[in-house]
């Protein structure tokens, strides 16, 4: 009897040893300097653009010499029989592009996004450029041009900080795909 619930444990756990023994192909995202800066494998999530000007989104499902096999998902509301929706999958399907294909990846997003590319400064200098001409207009006292030139100045600042940030890695001149073979 152990006998048998150790080769049914051993079936079990096979396709797990299997698959930690066979590593898939991978693509890596290097800069000038050869440095990894991003690596891309089966199962990851991947957001690119390609030469066609799309935006594509998905799932690295399998990579096969220089192809990167994308699942998308076509996921649209579906009313129930309550009245309200719900978000449902109504496909999935493959794409599959070269790595010459890919013009730019997306940069993954980190912490305190908003105030690196500025949001922060615009919402903060454009509320209180309209804190004061409200509390000006109220109170019936005039607008202070120092007040609306500081307000104005941070709000612009963080239009410029966000038409700067780069959220995007362009493939080209500064980085490149490489395909590595195990």
């Amino acid at each position: 009897m152990v006998r048998y619930i150790l080769f049914f444990l051993f079936i079990l756990t096979f396709p797990d040893l299997q698959a930690q023994v066979s590593p898939s192909d991978m693509v890596v995202l290097r800069n000038r300097q050869g440095h990894t800066v991003k690596s891309y494998f089966s199962g990851m999530p991947i957001d690119f653009g390609d030469r066609g000007g799309r935006e594509v989104s998905g799932i690295v499902r399998k990579i096969d010499r220089d192809t990167l096999f994308i699942q998308q998902y076509d996921i649209r509301r579906a009313y129930n029989q309550w009245g309200t929706y719900v978000m449902d999958t109504v496909t999935a399907y493959m794409l599959k592009y070269h790595i010459n294909e890919i013009t730019w990846i997306r940069k993954p997003h980190k912490g305190f996004e908003f105030v690196r590319d500025g949001t922060i400064f615009i919402i903060g200098g454009t509320a209180y450029l309209l804190l004061h001409v409200i509390n000006a207009a109220y109170l019936k006292e005039p607008v202070v041009g120092s007040t609306v030139a500081i307000a104005g100045g941070i709000a612009v600042g963080g239009l410029i900080m966000k038409k700067l940030r780069k959220n995007k890695y362009k493939i080209g001149k500064n980085y490149q795909m490489v395909y590595i073979d195990m």
